[in-house]
């Protein structure tokens, strides 16, 4: 079946789908940048337009439609959310193309507290069976803990996405040993870096405003924390007192190490952020074409 990816970003989704088999159509995305990396990397064409300005031309049955929005206004982490925006909006254009488009499966990935208004819309799409799963992707090969929500929906039947069995838990070394050589480092200062001495702490430090706000450190022997924009969140390194650089942001994601983002390296560090791990995307394909095969 041919994939198409909406919102493809540096194309986590697509990649995964791929090594499980599948022919990537294209990715859609409104930054070139992003569509840059996703050309490169999973030698698919790559649209550069808005989806809330995409109106596909034909219904298009052996397809699936993959994708996840923008979800700032979704994440409890940010305390300006709005799940009535605009750009919180693009959930119904993205339900809007499944309609016209009609494909066999479409799968919908997001934060654990996508709105209800949302949900409601991805669980009711007529034709489809869906269902509604919360993942945590340390449980399928990724080495974060990182909590997403997923709907697919089906023309033949429910398919829920469920754990892979025998899978081993991939910890920050076991990520960080995928690098050969190691790259895109943020400069501290000297204040910075005796600040980050004083931190052990292996949950987000957030109950008191403080210096320390914001600032977790990773350990050797579990997997990271979700993996943010590296150069806004403060992840520390296990042992070494500085944010964890892009190569190890990307390793954590599950990328290879050669799939490097293009762009700056704050494009870099928001493509890493904003990609659906694509280990994540592999089982997802494969538990697809098992329950419809």
């Amino acid at each position: 079946m041919r994939v198409f990816d909406y919102f493809c970003g540096m194309g986590g989704i697509s990649y995964g789908f791929k090594q499980a088999g599948y022919d990537i159509e294209e990715g859609i995305d409104n930054w070139p940048t992003a569509l840059k990396t996703y050309t490169k990397y999973i030698e698919a064409p790559g649209r550069e337009v808005g989806i809330e300005e995409y109106y596909p031309g034909r219904n298009d049955f052996d397809a699936i439609i993959v994708g996840g929005t923008p979800c700032q206004d979704f994440s409890i982490a940010n305390k300006k959310r709005n799940i009535y925006s605009k750009r919180s909006q693009l959930v119904l254009d993205y339900c809007r193309i499944v309609k016209a488009v009609q494909p066999q499966i479409f799968v919908f990935e997001n934060v654990p507290h996508l709105s209800r208004w949302a949900s409601a819309a991805l669980l009711e799409m007529p034709g489809y069976k869906v269902t509604e799963t919360i993942i945590n992707t340390a449980q399928y090969g990724v080495p974060q803990r990182r909590k997403r929500k997923i709907f697919v929906g089906s023309k033949q039947r429910f398919i829920e996405v469920k754990p892979p069995l025998g899978i081993k838990t991939l910890t920050v070394k076991d990520a960080f040993e995928t690098i050969p050589e190691n790259w895109g480092f943020t400069k501290h200062r000297l204040e910075t870096i005796e600040r980050f001495s004083n931190v052990d702490s292996k949950t987000w430090i957030s109950n008191t405003p403080s210096e320390y706000q914001g600032t977790i450190r990773l350990s050797w022997d579990t997997p990271s924390c979700g993996v943010g924009n590296v150069k806004k969140f403060r992840i520390l390194h296990p042992v070494e007192n500085r944010v964890i650089s892009l190569a190890e942001a990307l390793s954590l994601q599950g990328f290879p190490s050669w799939y490097i983002p293009k762009g700056t390296d704050t494009d870099k560090a928001v493509q890493i952020a904003d990609a659906v791990p694509p280990m994540l995307a592999y089982h997802i394909a494969t538990t697809i074409r098992d329950r419809l095969h």
